[in-house]
């Protein structure tokens, strides 16, 4: 892991070089950006098979018809032998491992097993 300032710093130097204007401009939003990356946790599901896939999704409010809605996570890494990656940042998942599937929390980089009620109840 990149001490976080130097990482703030690159960050800033790429919203200047994009953007314009000075690199320090953009450093309390680039410092704020660079702490957000070391939150992040790291999911690994099997890779799942033709009849039960592995998925992760997030959680973003409810839907009419499948009573939750859901944004699907791209995988980072994805092979046979080691499944998928996934590198999630706070919210509230559902994680789909070949078939078994259940909610967790993130929040600060802390991960919490949740029940279907309980999403339910936090995203009505």
């Amino acid at each position: 892991m990149k001490n976080i300032m130097k990482r703030a710093w690159e960050i800033a130097r790429k919203g200047q070089e994009k953007f314009g204007g000075k690199v320090s401009e953009y450093f309390a939003e680039a410092l704020k950006m660079a702490w957000a990356e070391t939150k992040k946790v790291t999911i690994t599901t099997t890779s799942g098979s033709k009849r039960n896939k592995s998925w992760v999704a997030k959680i973003t409010g409810t839907h009419p018809k499948w009573k939750l809605n859901r944004e699907f996570v791209d995988a980072v890494e994805e092979n046979d032998w080691t499944g998928k990656v996934f590198e999630l940042e706070s919210g509230i998942y559902e994680v789909c491992d070949a078939g078994d599937r259940e909610f967790i929390k993130i929040d600060n980089g802390e991960i919490e097993y949740l029940e279907y009620e309980e999403v339910t109840a936090m995203v009505a």
